[in-house]
Order: C-alpha cells, then sequence, then structure tokens
C-alpha cells in the first residue's frame, strides 16, 4: 500500500550487507490450540531453508522474546517490536500508530507529505473540517469503514481488507457523514479508501485495539476504553445509522458484498522523535512505511523475492507480512501455501546470502497473534554444525510463538 522509492532487477549489486531484518507477521501457528492446530499445520510443511536457519541461530537474549500472558493486548505484537525498534515512546498497552500511517497513506495517494511539520495537502486529500481546510492536528486517530457481523449472540469484525472499498464507494460514505463530522467539529481526512484519519482530540486517549487482533472475535472483548468512549460509541452508533441503508450498501449487498457498516477508531497519538529502523526500509504496510518517513529512511515497496531488491551495504529491513491476513482469517490452506512461498524466495535466498558473504547477519523477527520474537543468523554461525542436533525444527518454530 505504501508505493514509494523503486527497486533494482538484481539483488545487491554484489555489495556486502552487514545485517538484513526479515519481519514475518503471522508466520507463527497462533499459541492457542498450539500444540494441536500448529503442529498439524508444520507437519505439512518441508521447509529445509528455514530448518537449517533456526538450527544455527544464535542463543536468544532476554530482550528478543515477549514473555507476558496476556492474551488480549490490544496491539500487534509486531508492532511492539517495531515500535521498540524505534524507540518509539508509547503508553499504556496503546500504540500512537495512526499518526505515522497518516504519513505513508498521504504519500501513497500522491501528497506531498512532511515528516518533520505533519502537513499534506488539502487539495490532495480530502478534508472534512468544521476550521479551515488546511488546519493540521497534532494528534490524529485512525478511522476504517468496516464491516461488523452479527453472529447468534454476539458482534463479529470481519477483516476490514476483504471489503476491498473503491474510492467512489469511500467518497460517498464519507459525504453522507460529512454533516456529522462538521457539527462535531472534527477533522477527517481521506486519503485512502480504506484508511481515514480523525484529529485525536475529538475522542482523547482512547484504548482501542488494531483491527487484526479483533477478526473474527466478539468485539466485546476489544472495544474502545476511556474517558471519551461514550463520546465514541455514540459517533460510531450515528455512522452506522447513516449508512446502514445508504445506496452504496444496496448496491454491495445487490452484489453479494459485504456492507460498509460501522467504523474502528484506533492508534491515537501524534508523531514523535523515533529512531532509524535500518539504512532502508521494504514495506507495503502503512506503520512501517510511516516510521521509515518519520526517520527520513528511503522506503521501497515490499519485494515479492530477496532477488528483487538491492540492498544496502548497511542495515536493510523488509516487511513480509504475507502470512498475517491467511492467519487472521484462519485461512490455513493459503497460510501453508504462503509459508512454501516464503522458503522458495526469501529463506532459501537469504541462506544462500549468508553462505556467500553477501549478508553477514540476518535477523528473524517472527510473530503469531499475541507474541513476537527475534532470532539472529551470522554466516560465522552456520560453521557451528553442532547447533543442528537441537531436535525437530517444528517444535522449535512453535515455541518461539509464546508458552503454551
Amino acid at each position: 500500500m505504501c508505493m514509494a522509492g523503486a527497486l533494482a532487477p538484481d539483488y545487491n549489486g554484489g555489495a556486502m550487507t552487514t545485517e538484513l531484518t526479515l519481519i514475518l507477521p503471522g508466520v507463527l501457528p497462533p499459541r492457542e490450540n498450539r500444540e494441536t492446530l500448529g503442529t498439524d499445520l508444520l507437519r505439512q510443511l518441508e521447509l529445509p531453508a528455514l530448518e537449517k536457519l533456526l538450527a544455527q541461530m544464535e542463543p536468544a537474549t532476554a530482550d528478543q522474546d515477549e514473555t507476558h500472558d496476556d492474551a488480549y493486548l490490544p496491539t500487534l505484537p509486531h508492532e511492539r517490536w517495531l515500535a521498540r525498534a524505534a524507540k518509539l515512546q508509547t503508553h499504556g498497552h496503546s500504540l500512537p500508530t495512526a499518526p505515522y500511517m497518516r504519513l505513508a497513506a498521504g504519500l501513497a495517494a500522491g501528497q506531498p507529505a512532511s515528516a518533520a511539520s505533519g502537513t499534506t495537502s488539502a487539495a490532495a486529500s480530502p478534508v472534512t473540517s468544521a476550521a479551515s481546510s488546511t488546519t493540521v492536528a497534532a494528534t490524529w486517530a485512525c478511522l476504517q469503514p468496516v464491516h461488523i457481523h452479527a453472529a447468534r449472540d454476539h458482534l463479529v469484525l470481519v477483516d476490514p481488507a476483504l471489503l476491498d472499498l473503491q474510492a467512489d464507494e469511500a467518497e460517498a460514505l464519507h459525504d453522507a457523514i460529512r454533516p456529522l463530522v462538521a457539527d462535531l467539529g472534527m477533522t477527517l481526512e481521506r486519503p485512502l479508501p480504506s484508511h481515514w484519519f480523525v484529529s485525536g482530540e475529538t475522542f482523547g486517549s482512547l484504548e482501542a485495539a488494531a483491527p487484526a487482533r479483533a477478526i473474527g472475535r466478539n468485539i466485546d472483548l476489544w472495544m474502545q476504553a476511556g474517558e471519551r468512549a461514550r463520546d465514541w460509541r455514540r459517533f460510531q452508533n450515528e455512522v452506522q445509522m447513516i449508512w446502514f441503508d445508504h445506496p452504496v450498501n444496496q448496491v454491495r449487498e445487490a452484489s453479494g458484498r459485504p456492507a460498509v457498516n460501522s467504523v474502528w477508531l484506533h492508534g491515537t497519538g501524534a508523531l514523535g522523535k523515533i529512531s532509524p529502523l535500518a539504512e532502508a526500509v521494504w514495506a507495503d504496510d502503512l506503520f512501517t512505511c510511516g516510521l521509515a518517513l518519520a526517520a527520513n529512511t528511503p522506503v521501497h515497496p515490499a519485494p515479492a523475492a530477496l532477488s528483487d531488491c538491492t540492498l544496502p551495504a548497511g542495515h536493510a529491513l523488509i516487511m513480509l507480512d504475507d502470512a498475517s491476513g491467511s492467519a487472521a482469517n484462519g485461512d490455513w490452506a493459503v497460510w501453508l501455501d504462503t509459508m512454501r512461498r516464503l522458503e522458495a524466495n526469501w529463506f532459501a535466498p537469504a541462506l544462500a546470502a549468508l553462505r556467500s558473504g553477501q549478508i553477514r547477519k540476518l535477523q528473524l523477527v517472527v510473530s503469531n497473534d499475541t507474541h513476537v520474537a527475534a532470532r539472529t543468523i551470522t554466516r560465522g554461525g552456520l560453521r557451528k554444525f553442532w547447533r543442528g542436533l537441537q531436535g525437530d525444527w517444528r517444535q522449535r518454530w512453535l515455541t518461539l510463538g509464546g508458552k503454551a
């Protein structure tokens, strides 16, 4: 989604890359039912390059694994790792992802964005505000159009990515709530159909779950909480009523697509001083791209394979979130295919690059829905053959996802 920079067709141009970090959300089976579902899934996989990398990884340090026992943290595990790596200031259990997502969303929409000033072009980004459209708030929250499904005795959030909301649909839905937004004195931006942004002061510092944490689950456990939660709930209800029988939803439902029947607020915060993640970043997700932009780091679209990108001589970071959607939606057949594709396009080439000396150090940052772990493999470590005598790689992979 974050389309910036350009990729060269060959890998690394023959230069030495000191360190490569691959971030892989969703590649670890879920901690819940790990010994049944996880074991069954991994039994269907033969991933020799990943097996070799796991066998030769350096011993874990105290800060590489999450040791919490909270299955209901509102943030995504890999985003917590990114926040720590960027030295991003956080408060409580929330992450200020929205202002960084807004930076990347503006760039993806073709806006001239400035990480330093936080300003965007009002002409390029539809803005609804009671004040001037050039007014930019320091604090922002992400407002995503979503579909909430009514199950027999609870409500379930559907993966927002499955909506495939089109630009004309988003514009019509945005126009429908324009009077409501104006009455509340809010500033609402719509740089992308799927991601809108509201001035954060409107609802205060709500603790809110990332949508991916609530997908397919009873949303009662994930609803926004805080001093102004009632104000948020009132706004959400009014939006639901306005969109209930909207022509956009009539057309969507007639064609078998889910209606856009609600909104989800998350990621409230302001831009702050952060550290660069690497010398160059490859990613499609808005938060990773936004962190790179805020640190003035070159950012490029995520490539399909390691051979598709030219890496810098220092530290390169690549976000590969191919497995996150299928894991969140429980589509395990797709997840298995994704793992095989990661083996062919990333694990095997990374192992070959370590052996040849093109990469000196490889860091794998892997996660499931509750935990993240980081492991390092060095070129020198590949020669320590005795590390490969530590048992089945599948069990080692499972244990990276937190204690059962």
